[in-house]
């Protein structure tokens, strides 16, 4: 059933899904990068050069904000995983007599 996720899982599920994709256009924006530097050395051109630096160094700026923003997405994933982390060492903390009140039972026989 799927109401039976916990935010926890739900939030892990999605941010390593994001970070997959952003991984492959990491990927993609350094094959871009490289091609664009064996573009600048084989180019005469001082104005092509300088055009194709500038393109270089949007590319380097846009794989710094992926790079960013996958790591970003990886830290609130493990805090709100951590959100969670106390509340299993409280189970079974007390112990309950023949005294205590645990409200009205019925058995049935």
């Amino acid at each position: 059933m799927v109401s039976a996720i916990s935010g926890s899982t739900a939030t892990a599920l999605v941010a390593s899904s994001g970070s997959t994709s952003s991984s492959n256009s990491v990927s993609e924006i350094e094959a871009q990068i490289a091609r664009k530097e064996a573009e600048l050395s084989a180019a005469t051109d001082e104005t092509e050069k300088q055009t194709i630096r500038s393109e270089i160094e949007a590319l380097e700026g846009r794989l710094e904000q992926l790079r960013t923003a996958g790591s970003t997405a990886a830290e609130e994933a493990m805090q709100a995983e951590n959100k969670l982390v106390g509340e299993s060492e409280r189970i079974g903390t007390r112990n309950f007599d023949e005294e205590t009140e645990f409200g009205e039972r019925t058995i049935y026989v």
